[in-house]
């Protein structure tokens, strides 16, 4: 395994914050976006493990805490680890970060499926 750990720099935009559901909500981070972000970070930690002309990573599932609101315009570190990893899933531990402060956690698991299977399922 090459490498158990990644972290990348998201920078909160409007498209981000629920006002983006209901204009009469605040620019505040969504949740739905943190989930993309984790899962973002988790593919591009497992796919520098992958074959990528034979295999792909696709989500199965997301435990996640929201703990705290950030607001537009503001970055966070998000931090994916591999906790566990076989032929057919891995399993992550992820965190969202503003400075010192945990925003959000998360557990993830992503399978390991055949390309092949995928491009079945894409004709």
């Amino acid at each position: 395994m090459k490498c158990k750990k990644y972290n990348e720099i998201f920078k909160v935009q409007l498209d981000d914050c629920i006002s983006d559901i209901d204009s009469t909500l605040p620019d505040v981070l969504g949740t739905y976006t943190i989930v993309k972000w984790m899962e973002i970070v988790s593919a591009k930690l497992i796919n520098q493990e992958l074959d990528n002309q034979r295999y792909i990573s696709v989500g199965k599932e997301v435990n996640i805490e929201h703990l705290a609101m950030v607001k537009l315009g503001e970055e966070l570190v998000f931090i994916s680890e591999i906790l566990e990893q076989n032929k057919k899933e891995v399993h992550f531990s992820i965190r969202a970060m503003f400075g010192e402060k945990e925003i959000a956690r998360a557990s993830h698991v992503r399978s390991i499926v055949p390309l092949k299977i995928v491009e079945r399922m894409m004709r």
